[in-house]
């Protein structure tokens, strides 16, 4: 569990580093700070690419223990759970 916490916490810096790079990157600091259609329309761009790559780092942890599982009962608490809260689909 502790693992899981530390990826996680991991995967969220860097994302965090990345928004920032992408935010203040030089090229939207020499605009003057203002926002323009093309500032606006690459981040917006970037956010399905962010969530896609969100909920994969989020459920492979999950996934991958799942399939090792071997109490039969345990196995289908799991999987329902996985369904119940939609964390099963990418």
């Amino acid at each position: 569990m502790k693992k899981l916490l530390l990826i996680g916490l991991v995967i969220e810096l860097v994302f965090g580093g990345l928004l920032m790079v992408v935010l203040f990157s030089p090229a939207s600091l020499a605009q003057g700070g203002e926002s323009t259609d093309n500032t606006t329309s690459s981040l917006t761009g970037l956010l399905p690419d962010i969530e896609k790559i969100y909920h994969a780092a989020l459920t492979t942890p999950l996934r991958e223990v799942e399939h090792e599982i071997q109490d039969e009962e345990i196995a289908e608490f799991y999987h329902r759970l996985l369904q119940k809260y939609e964390l099963d689909e990418p």
